[in-house]
């Protein structure tokens, strides 16, 4: 993970029109036994690691609207990518060939926004459930977007204040929605964060929470979604393809 970052940030520090270079042919010359430092490196990291346990149940599952007809699920990865990152550093420290190449080899540069990134994913997650869902409706002509996990602690919107236009429930009762959406709007309440593209998604989904309503977990969707929770699972997308196909124009 770590590596792939440190080679995307290279690719973009790349200037327009340039192809981007592909760091590890050079490296490999230039730092003698770096790829069996990376092979240490890869075994430490898949016998330490603790993944997320797997799901049962979704209690997000039965809050969305029953217009959904796209669902992805996925686990909170935060301590996971909190993990890799301590284990990396203690190779840097006992590895000089690794932290030669990691401070002075094509992605130093790219280094420090790599930790740092991981770093903000790690805050970020202390303040979210263990899951997080992501998911599609057709309540308007155009479909909507979802996002929605459970808070865990206050203080989230202090964080993503700094990222993106962030508003508790009283700021969302007044705010004015901005045409064309580009942006993702966020509401955090005291119970769930809610991520979405247009401010009438946000409200309408909010007001549903204030419902307790359960509709989607009555659809044959919804039922179906719910069905595979039971063998256990981490990562999981579904689509409902009846009502996706049933709008396709016939021509099409």
């Amino acid at each position: 993970m770590i590596f792939f970052l440190a080679s995307a940030c290279a690719a973009q520090a790349t200037p327009a029109g340039q192809p981007p270079e592909v760091p590890w042919p050079q490296d490999l010359n230039k730092y003698p036994g770096l790829l069996p430092e990376f092979g240490r490196l890869v075994d430490k990291l898949q016998h330490n690691l603790r993944f997320p346990s797997v799901h049962l149940q979704s209690r997000l599952l039965s809050l969305l609207p029953e217009s959904t007809i796209f669902y992805a699920a996925f686990p909170n990865y935060g301590d996971v990518t909190h993990q890799a990152l301590k284990v990396f550093r203690q190779e840097l420290q006992e590895s000089s060939v690794l932290r030669d190449w990691w401070q002075h080899g094509e992605v130093a540069a790219a280094g420090p926004k790599v930790e740092d990134s991981l770093e903000k994913v790690y805050q970020l997650s202390q303040f979210l459930g263990e899951e997080i869902v992501v998911s599609g409706g057709t309540e308007c002509r155009e479909p909507n977007l979802l996002i929605i996990a459970e808070v865990r602690k206050p203080g989230l919107k202090k964080l993503l204040e700094q990222a993106m236009r962030v508003l508790d429930l009283q700021e969302l009762a007044t705010a004015e929605d901005r045409r064309p959406a580009e942006e993702l709007v966020v509401l955090v309440r005291p119970d769930f964060v809610v991520g979405a593209l247009d401010l009438p998604t946000l409200r309408s989904f909010n007001a549903r929470l204030d419902w307790n309503s359960r509709a989607f977990a009555s659809t044959p969707f919804g039922q179906r979604v719910a069905q595979a929770y039971e063998g256990g699972t981490t990562i999981l997308a579904a689509a409902d393809l009846h009502k996706i196909l049933n709008q396709v124009p016939p021509r099409h």
